[in-house]
């Protein structure tokens, strides 16, 4: 879509209209559309709101665990206790992300059809710079989702207390080879640094400056295959 493209779609009806029509925003789509955007930058705060909810519970919880391994005499059923919740609250907070992630999907979609109908394509169109497409590596913009990033985090916080969980369980920590359980660690954060540089991607990815309409039509035949 170049810049004339991109202005036609907001461009107002060529037909003239009265002064009894209605505005866009008065319209039972426009209000609709209202409504979508507050519901989705809610669904967005929540989000935020639940994950520092968790991070609170884990964070008590790996502090109480390295208590536990650090004293003097340390007592296996508390580390096997704080391992335990680390582990629940973890699985649990991986799953309340992706329930979230699905109703703000919900109303993404909701906004991606309503637009059309009133101030035209704002949502869909993405704006590509130079910058972002063929610009530094290190520094330059980049096209993750940070929904996804937060997803996989998630799930490298259950692995970690898994590891954690399964060592409490253990008759004693001498039996268990230092070398081993580093190697297990190391395997284990490499795994998490590779799935969230290949997986935490955007599902829309645009390679080329310029302005980009996400095509919803194929976008909704690839959920269905």
């Amino acid at each position: 879509m170049n810049l004339t493209e991109y202005q036609a779609r907001f461009a107002e009806p060529d037909k003239p209209r009265s002064k009894d029509d209605l505005k866009d925003a008065d319209t039972r789509a426009g209000r609709a559309l209202a409504y979508a955007l507050d519901i989705r930058k809610f669904e967005i705060e929540l989000y935020w709101k639940r994950a520092t909810y968790f991070w609170a519970f884990i964070a008590a919880a790996f502090a109480g665990y390295a208590l536990t391994y650090k004293a003097a005499n340390p007592e296996p059923s508390l580390s096997i206790l704080f391992s335990a919740l680390g582990l629940v609250f973890s699985f649990t907070w991986y799953l309340v992300n992706r329930g979230s992630k699905f109703w703000q999907s919900n109303w993404e979609r909701h906004v991606d059809i309503l637009e059309d109908m009133t101030l035209g394509p704002l949502y869909k169109v993405v704006a590509v710079t130079s910058d972002n497409s063929a610009g530094n590596f290190l520094t330059s913009p980049a096209q993750f989702s940070v929904s996804k990033l937060n997803q996989i985090l998630s799930v490298f916080v259950v692995a970690v207390w898994l590891l954690l969980f399964v060592a409490s369980l253990l008759p004693a920590p001498g039996d268990v080879p230092p070398d081993l359980f580093k190697l297990a660690v190391f395997v284990l954060v490499g795994a998490f640094l590779f799935l969230l540089w290949r997986f935490g991607r955007s599902s829309s990815q645009f390679d080329k400056a310029g302005l980009h309409e996400r095509d919803l039509h194929e976008r909704d035949l690839n959920h269905e295959t």
